[in-house]
């Protein structure tokens, strides 16, 4: 949530190009985190996540 709301925070400031980039730099930190693992996942067996802050 606080990748979400610091890109469209800052993209505001940027050009477009600009926004879109830093859009992919925050989407890319969050790649390896066990956290949006455990959100795929259970979005794909129709269950409630169980995120543990990492």
């Amino acid at each position: 949530m606080r990748q979400a709301k610091q890109a469209i925070h800052r993209g505001l400031q940027m050009s477009l190009a600009d926004g879109l980039a830093f859009e992919i730099e925050a989407y890319n930190r969050l790649v390896p985190t066990a956290d949006r693992r455990e959100g795929v996942l259970a979005f794909n067996e129709r269950r409630k996540p169980n995120f543990q802050g990492k």
